[in-house]
């Protein structure tokens, strides 16, 4: 009896996912992203991004487990971001050879997946490049 060996699929980080998201910037003359390393204040997310108009923030994980490794401190920023109107989403993409996910943090500080026909379409348009 022959045993098939499980593929395990390699793994991203929140590094290499910005690579791409950079890489996509590129690409794009529409595009404006901006990664934000902040010492100083607990939950920023990770870039700052403008899109064929659409401006937002993203937070990038490359976590397949609970929460996605969410920490509190970012539910609560994006819970006040979106409660004074802004849009911020995760983009959560633990493997390659896998989709990314577009998530948000929704009360009372739940993260889920965003319906595929609630996503902006400027982020849909990155969504998918990413997931080529």
């Amino acid at each position: 009896m022959l045993h098939q060996k499980k593929s395990k699929s390699k793994r991203l980080s929140e590094k290499k996912i910005w690579n791409k998201l950079n890489l996509f910037q590129k690409e794009h003359k529409e595009a404006y992203f901006c990664k934000i390393e902040s010492p100083t204040m607990n939950g920023i997310p990770d870039v700052h991004c403008v899109f064929k108009g659409y401006i937002f923030w993203l937070e990038l994980k490359a976590n397949p487990g609970k929460n996605y490794g969410v920490s509190k401190y970012q539910i609560v920023w994006h819970l006040k971001y979106r409660r004074a109107g802004g849009n911020v989403f995760i983009l959560n993409q633990p493997f390659v050879d896998r989709a990314p996910k577009l998530l948000a943090v929704e009360e009372p500080g739940v993260v889920l997946p965003v319906p595929h026909n609630f996503i902006p379409v400027p982020v849909l348009d990155i969504i998918t490049w990413m997931a080529r």
